[in-house]
């Protein structure tokens, strides 16, 4: 019964210490974080090849939705300071808002659609918000998580 109640007050603490998962990070630990997060999804989608023929474009494309998927996730989950939340979250949508194009194109792909056509009207999609995501990170001064 005491190793119980030990434990359980040890386990308190530690949620008091991690804020349970809610603790907002200072200006330097979300940059910090965010450019770990954003190298890592980088070397992923750099070991990805470049497809050579239209008809190689889902796998290319889920293979990029995978690389990138985490990288979305675990930027989510970051708390922003006050003074960086606003232009944070701009940034991290504009980011889900590119992964969301690669996941619809990459269905209509795999639904038959024509895979030059596609491609050509993802990159008109892209364009916007791959502008909006690198103003934003360039704001925040976050040039690893600006995908250029």
């Amino acid at each position: 019964m005491r190793a119980n109640r030990l434990r359980l007050g040890l386990l308190a603490a530690a949620l008091l210490v991690t804020g349970c998962g809610s603790h907002t990070l200072t200006d330097g630990q979300l940059r910090t974080r965010a450019t770990r997060i954003c190298k890592l999804a980088t070397l992923r989608t750099d070991r990805i090849t470049t497809p050579t023929a239209p008809g190689q474009g889902a796998a290319f494309l889920s293979r990029g939705v995978a690389a990138l998927t985490p990288e979305l996730t675990a930027l989510q989950r970051l708390t922003a300071p006050d003074d960086m939340s606003g232009d944070y979250r701009d940034a991290v949508d504009a980011t889900g808002a590119e992964l969301a194009a690669l996941r619809s194109t990459l269905k209509g792909l795999r639904a038959g659609n024509d895979p030059v056509v596609a491609i050509k009207t993802l990159q008109q999609e892209l364009s916007p918000a791959e502008a909006k995501a690198s103003s934003a990170w360039t704001t925040l001064e976050l040039p690893a998580c600006r995908g250029d």
